[in-house]
């Protein structure tokens, strides 16, 4: 292997728990719990959990189904490459152009959430400029070794799930509302007077902003490259699915509990902040918003770390002109990190904080994350059906029960979604085919291809035996 070759390679600095830290990170119990639970409080009122019920099936489902396909294409371009491997390159490259939106949008959105509670806890502070500021910040640290990016996360982990574990001891003390209300769940009327039922139609629109929440274990796929290769992906990425939902369900649930006036609780701008006060009181919960904070800005480092492997990925594929695909390729000489691309990533992410529309942004990639969603299911029925013979280090339970629910679910949450944002997602779609076909399509032996392997003639899958995937 060449030297220039070699510099152009990803390092094996991350351990299994290192992997399962920074993809917990990247999910954000707190991140859900403070920042997406109030946005979805706005229109399922009560009815949140049992949206955040559904989503999490979803999303485990979803898991499974992309352990499978994960431990069997394990590499830093995650869920395009595979959609690339099964559905061929057109798909693969709309999977592509998903994930390179996801990753301009999803650290934003989190950086706004981190301002909006470090602008309480800093009131002179503006939250655009508050936003931007943790974006470049997060931007310059994950520039650093994965193996102390790993260490940052993992210490920001741990006070993360205090802040979660805290509001949820403290809300069971404290239960208010029986069970039956979550079955019987009630929202503000428009003129915030009274409160009305919830509809299922209106539970299964906020189930995708919900699915927002749990989304991040997929990284766990992005950082196979450089994880241990004794980890199996599988099980590393329904490992941190697995604790990424359990660590929103279980607060959300004693919350919603704990409430003694719902319409006060949904009527609040900040619920949470008023269950803190009421149970634990105003320097409480003062502790918990600076460790919303933190966890928000950990979860913001997360995604660029996750995201920048994304960008590096789509360079190494060569799914642009040259000059590109040479400079998100550019490994750091002493950090060993994509550097270049995570500057670029950056960069994009720090100007949409200046996005004054949140939830527009949050709405729009909530629908392309369960695009992706829907389409790694459709991969796992049609790997087994077409590639019986492939070795599968993880396979997914309960086939083809499990691919179903999570394609039935993802389809259940679309159809509720704002005509807008499927509309910006097809027109956006549209315009990655053209680009596909005007100039990937001509250059086919040369651009977009994985790793450098140029496809067969009629399959654009690549094989790996047991050997290869364990060694």
């Amino acid at each position: 292997m060449s030297e220039t070759h070699k510099s152009k390679e990803l390092t094996r600095s991350l351990s299994f728990f290192g992997n399962i830290s920074i993809s917990v990170s990247d999910i954000s119990p707190t991140t859900g719990v403070f920042l997406m639970f109030p946005s979805v409080l706005l229109t399922a009122g009560t009815g949140s959990f049992l949206s955040f019920l559904v989503a999490a099936m979803i999303a485990l489902c979803v898991a499974l189904c992309m352990g499978e396909l994960g431990a069997l294409y394990p590499g830093a371009g995650g869920l395009y490459s595979i959609v690339y491997r099964v559905l061929g390159r057109p798909i693969g490259f709309l999977a592509l152009l998903n994930y390179l939106i996801q990753g301009i949008f999803l650290p934003a959105t989190i950086a706004f959430g981190a301002a909006d509670y470090l602008v309480k806890i800093f009131p002179s502070w503006t939250e655009n400029w508050t936003a931007f500021g943790v974006m470049v910040a997060c931007t310059i640290v994950t520039i650093l070794s994965m193996k102390w990016n790993a260490k940052f996360v993992e210490a920001f982990l741990i006070l993360e799930l205090v802040v979660v574990g805290v509001i949820a001891i403290a809300a069971s003390f404290h239960f208010n509302q029986g069970i039956d209300s979550l079955l019987h769940p009630v929202a503000l009327t428009a003129n915030q007077t009274s409160t009305t039922p919830v509809s299922w139609s209106t539970l299964f629109a906020a189930v995708t902003v919900a699915l927002f929440s749990y989304n991040g274990y997929d990284s766990s796929i992005n950082f196979s490259e450089e994880t241990d290769q004794k980890a199996n992906i599988g099980k590393t990425l329904f490992t941190s699915a697995f604790i990424g939902v359990m660590a929103q369900i279980i607060p959300l649930f004693c919350i919603l509990l704990s409430v003694p006036d719902v319409k006060a609780f949904l009527s609040s701008s900040s619920p949470i902040n008023l269950i803190g006060e009421m149970y634990m009181g105003k320097s409480a919960t003062l502790f918990l918003n600076i460790g919303a904070a933190i966890a928000m800005i950990n979860c913001v480092l997360a995604v660029i770390l996750q995201f920048s492997r994304v960008y590096y990925s789509a360079g190494r594929d060569k799914a642009f002109p040259e000059k590109i695909n040479k400079f998100l390729t550019t490994i750091h000489p002493k950090f060993k990190t994509p550097w270049l691309a995570t500057i670029f990533m950056g960069v994009l992410g720090a100007i949409s904080c200046f996005n004054s529309n949140l939830v527009s942004m949050v709405t729009f990639t909530s629908v392309t994350i369960v695009l992706l969603y829907a389409t790694i299911a459709v991969c796992v029925i049609i790997s087994r059906v077409r590639d019986k013979q492939l070795y599968r280090p993880f396979k997914s339970p309960l086939y083809p029960v499990i691919p179903i629910i999570a394609i039935i679910g993802s389809i259940a949450a679309l159809s509720q979604q704002a005509g807008k944002d499927l509309i910006t997602s097809a027109i956006a779609f549209s315009i990655a085919l053209l680009y596909y076909y005007l100039y990937l399509k001509p250059r086919s032996q040369t651009h977009w291809v994985l790793n450098g392997q140029v496809p067969t003639p009629g399959s654009e899958k690549i094989e790996y035996t047991k050997e290869q995937l364990d060694a």
